[in-house]
């Protein structure tokens, strides 16, 4: 409710004035006083038929009673040491103390709300996202606006540019006396050095909700929430916040409380070594029935991009590469799909894709930080984890070597999902300290091991001899169309060389006829 001040004239004829001046909570109560007599009559007959029964089972238990103080249910600690004795009789599944909490609950909140508690209240902003875009062209630069009981934590050197998912992993503490206690307000800015910052959205946290909530209060592990932010121009959501918040007494018992520590942990470095080694069933994209096939791998095209060497002038499908892709990385990381694509390559229009399949490695990535040890995308890790995760990733694997796995090249074609081939591959990661141990060179480059990279069959070859050379150049295809022109051409000659000779034939034959 509010306190409202505003211009009028009373019946004295005297003017006074009236404005908004502050907000204020409580409780109203509107109810019969024979009603309310009777309600608590049957309460007191449950609470106390409720404190006979746990005493007489206290008796049978540990031979001592165990005294309820109903009074000190509004405080969560008080709540939590009747959970424990509760839990040594061997009657905390029945969930006693929340029911006395909710047949006392309108006297915890009066009581709540006439006496004054100061708190620690801590707000753990863990990420945002799906952040609306306050710049032209590119993602909004978010930082955070936090404002509580009059102080302020404003996080605008923190900035974080170009990025509509931002985590924040940071925790924040105000002070607060309960019942009143302010809103949290919390801002998302949109941080630009030129023409000032910009609000993507805000949103604001009812602490005295929570705080007098007998429900929230009651839970061990506060729940994570989900909010909305909202901008004045709209009724759009701009995007959503995950967070929560903690109450807790200034003076609480040591060890009651626990400070969660949500700051990113260091990112473990890993090596990622992704070989390449050939293909099936590519298709010919060349007019004369070859193809000019190399593989691009990356999981985001402004990092970096890794490519293998090309091989010109395949004729049977069946492209052959040997190279080995290395990669750097970090875990945690925004990016986990690694995306393998095969190419045509032209010189005189850009390169054609032929096809490409993405493949998530969170859980490669994960597992590998656990152990600190290599691990191999091999059959036995796809059944026994990655297809438990992920039903629907089909993988075949190569039938003598099942460190080896046959990559499907995808594309939409008329709006169908079509497969245009396949590649072979070996996928390793490791953390970094053993792949310094243990280094490969890129490509086929030495030292050359696990697996060791030999030279890629059916590549091109210079070479004196013509037809070698036309054979390698020109596809099947196309030198049986360049033979039936050959004996079409001679056809047509001989045809053309004996026609006078046919001609003149005929021709005596008629004179002398």
């Amino acid at each position: 409710m509010k306190t409202a001040k505003h211009s009028a004239i009373n019946s004295d004829s005297k003017a006074y004035s009236q404005q908004v001046v502050g907000y204020f909570k409580g409780v109203v109560e509107i109810e019969a006083k024979e009603d309310k007599a009777e309600y608590q009559k049957v309460k007191k007959e449950l609470v106390d038929a409720l404190k006979a029964k746990i005493n007489k089972i206290s008796m049978q238990q540990r031979s001592k009673p165990l005294l309820i103080d109903t009074t000190v249910l509004g405080d969560p600690q008080e709540r939590q040491k009747l959970k424990l004795a509760f839990r040594q009789i061997h009657v905390d599944h029945l969930r006693i103390t929340r029911h006395l909490c909710n047949l006392e609950s309108d006297e915890i909140i009066k009581r709540n709300l006439l006496s004054e508690k100061r708190c620690l209240i801590k707000v753990y902003m863990v990420s945002a996202f799906n952040l609306s875009t306050r710049d032209n062209g590119s993602a909004s630069d978010p930082y955070l606006i936090l404002e509580c009981n009059g102080k302020t934590f404003n996080e605008r050197d923190d900035y974080q540019l170009d990025n509509a998912e931002p985590e924040f992993n940071k925790a924040y503490a105000f002070e607060g006396v309960f019942p009143g206690t302010t809103p949290l307000k919390i801002s998302v800015m949109d941080y630009d050095m030129v023409f000032g910052d910009d609000l993507i959205g805000v949103t604001n946290v009812d602490l005295e909700d929570r705080y007098f909530s007998i429900e929230w209060n009651g839970l061990k592990d506060k729940p994570i929430e989900y909010r909305e932010l909202y901008h004045e121009s709209t009724s759009i959501s701009q995007g959503t916040l995950k967070m929560w918040v903690e109450i807790n007494p200034m003076q609480a018992a040591p060890g009651t409380v626990r400070d969660w520590d949500i700051a990113p942990k260091p990112p473990t470095d890993l090596e990622l070594r992704v070989c390449v080694l050939n293909c099936k069933e590519i298709p010919m994209m060349d007019v004369e029935g070859t193809v000019d096939a190399f593989c691009r791998g990356f999981f985001d095209t402004k990092e970096e991009v890794q490519e293998t060497d090309t091989h010109f002038r395949c004729q049977d499908g069946k492209p052959d590469f040997e190279y080995r892709l290395v990669y750097q990385l970090q875990y945690p990381r925004k990016q986990y799909k690694y995306t393998l694509q095969i190419y045509d390559k032209d010189f005189f229009t850009s390169n054609e894709l032929i096809g490409q399949f993405e493949i998530d490695l969170q859980q490669l990535m994960e597992d590998c930080t656990l152990v600190k040890a290599p691990l191999v995308l091999n059959k036995t890790y796809y059944n026994d984890v990655l297809l438990k995760k992920n039903p629907k990733l089909k993988l075949e694997f190569d039938k003598e070597d099942d460190k080896k796995v046959w990559l499907p090249m995808q594309t939409k074609k008329d709006g169908k999902i079509v497969t245009r081939g396949y590649v072979r591959v070996q996928i390793d990661l490791m953390p970094k300290s053993h792949a310094e141990k243990n280094p490969v060179g890129k490509a086929r480059d030495s030292p050359n091991h696990s697996p060791q990279l030999p030279a890629p069959e059916g590549r091109l070859e210079l070479s004196l001899n013509p037809l070698k050379m036309f054979n390698q150049l020109v596809g099947p295809a196309m030198r049986r169309k360049i033979m039936m022109w050959i004996i079409s051409f001679l056809c047509c000659a001989l045809f053309i060389a004996i026609l006078p000779n046919l001609v003149g034939n005929l021709i005596t034959k008629a004179i002398t006829g």
